[in-house]
């Protein structure tokens, strides 16, 4: 069994990857405020999400076997190695499957009354596992960023907070003086 070498994205592979992750980021978040409230708008960004998973599979089929466009499933208990971390590769696999379902199921549910599939994926679980891949990208740079905060860089924090607050206090006691003269003139 011989093993492909993976080699970093070119700047037209990485050109791509942005793209499709925004076209998908924007048609999944578009399909999801609009729900039943403006049909056409959610039916429209349900294709377009479709079309950017067509899009990447096909890209997929027509790279070069180490490309990074390539698709492959990670494997279940390889450890970090350098590369993208697995968990991060299985949320993706995860994340494209569930999305995938979701457009199918949509597609599905006016001719077959899938309705309650298609609500359950594309309000239940693609939610969780979209705010979770969040959380795992986001964890390890925030996690640096924390380090680094001083003892002092806290106390100035919580010093403008603190200052914050107390303008706030400030304007709304001043805001409630002045409407009292009025609320006591419009009671006689």
């Amino acid at each position: 069994m011989t093993t492909i070498k993976r080699r970093k994205p070119n700047r037209f592979e990485m050109a791509f990857l942005f793209t499709f992750h925004g076209v998908l980021s924007a048609g999944v978040l578009l399909t999801y405020v609009s729900e039943d409230d403006i049909y056409f708008l959610h039916q429209f960004a349900g294709y377009v999400v479709g079309g950017a998973l067509l899009a990447r599979l096909l890209a997929a089929l027509v790279v070069p076997k180490g490309s990074p466009l390539n698709l492959s499933l990670p494997k279940v208990f390889a450890k970090r190695q350098g590369g993208r971390n697995p968990l991060l590769a299985w949320m993706a696999v995860i994340l494209i499957a569930l999305t995938g379902a979701a457009v199918l199921s949509g597609l599905l549910a006016e001719r077959t009354g899938l309705d309650g599939l298609h609500e359950a994926l594309a309000e239940g679980v693609l939610p969780l596992f979209i705010f979770a891949h969040a959380a795992i990208v986001l964890w390890k740079p925030l996690q640096r960023k924390v380090s680094t905060i001083s003892a002092n860089d806290l106390d100035r924090a919580l010093a403008g907070v603190v200052e914050a607050v107390a303008v706030g206090v400030r304007l709304v006691k001043s805001t409630a003086r002045r409407l009292k003269p009025s609320v006591l003139t419009s009671s006689d």
